[in-house]
């Protein structure tokens, strides 16, 4: 019997500059996990049409066509880079959001980028991020900063919790895959026990360590009064190359993906962000 072939990697595409970074981004982790690429654009009147003042005929094509050439043109450039990655288009009429989100149900990594524009405008200051990261049926990665270099680490935040350890698997994975070695961090809140905080995550790490016995990684515990800033920092001195956590946590994880520790995460890491769902937020 024909074994089924690998869900793809989806990414969100706008025409914007952090959009392009994020296709290339998501084409070598096609290549990385031997699976196609998806490239997405949602497609939007009343935003793709500025200024708002101006009157718009949803049955002109123009637009439509238009991107559906940007498209295309971005896929062909992929393939020249990656020729071993299969690369389909597709243009979705809707929200950037729920898009995403419906699209990421057949997908095994969604990507997006930090900014953008059109249908993704103001990604990562509104409902769009908050929705992709807290809904989406696939781990997802915002891409920040320049490129990583090849052999940079992996950062991963854990708490011990079921969410946690999700992440743990994904980040010990990623790490097989780059060949990279894996820094496990485990926040340490002001005035309590290192000792306690160095142990909170040994368990879902472990357990990761043990179905990857050939990825090397080390423990460190990252003291502060703010979960990011404290990862922010580790990824920034390790010069890491993805920063990976969970949407679901306890203790300083807790609610993660939901408020200001996400947001700082998306907008200030020095690297791509790995946020990945919790098994009871996976459908």
């Amino acid at each position: 019997m024909r074994s089924a072939s690998p869900l793809p990697v989806l990414v969100g595409f706008d025409g914007s500059t952090a959009a392009l970074s994020a296709v290339h981004h998501a084409a070598r982790e096609a290549q990385r996990r031997g699976c196609s690429l998806r490239i997405v654009h949602a497609f939007g009147w009343p935003v793709i049409l500025p200024p708002f003042h101006a009157p718009y005929d949803q049955h002109d094509q123009g637009p439509r066509s238009a991107m559906l050439d940007l498209l295309a043109r971005t896929a062909h450039e992929v393939r020249a880079d990656h020729p071993l990655v299969a690369v389909t288009t597709r243009l979705i009429d809707g929200s950037p959001g729920g898009v995403l989100v419906d699209a990421s149900g057949d997908a095994q990594l969604l990507v997006l980028g930090h900014r953008g524009l059109g249908g993704f405008a103001g990604l990562l200051v509104g409902s769009v991020a908050t929705q992709a990261t807290a809904h989406a049926r696939c781990p997802v990665v915002v891409v920040r900063g320049n490129r990583p270099p090849e052999g940079a680490p992996i950062v991963l935040g854990t708490d011990g919790s079921p969410g946690a350890n999700r992440a743990a698997e994904v980040a010990f994975a990623q790490a097989q895959l780059r060949d990279v070695e894996l820094i496990v961090a485990h926040h340490q809140p002001a005035g309590s026990s290192s000792a306690f905080w160095a142990t909170a995550g040994d368990a879902g790490a472990l357990g990761a360590g043990t179905r990857h016995p050939d990825v090397k990684y080390r423990t460190e515990v990252v003291p502060g009064d703010s979960v990011a800033a404290a990862l922010i920092d580790l990824a920034h001195r390790t010069a890491a190359g993805l920063l990976v956590v969970g949407t679901r946590g306890r203790g300083g994880f807790r609610g993660l993906v939901m408020g200001s520790t996400s947001r700082g995460l998306i907008e200030h890491a020095s690297c791509p962000v790995l946020v990945v769902p919790a098994p009871r937020d996976v459908h």
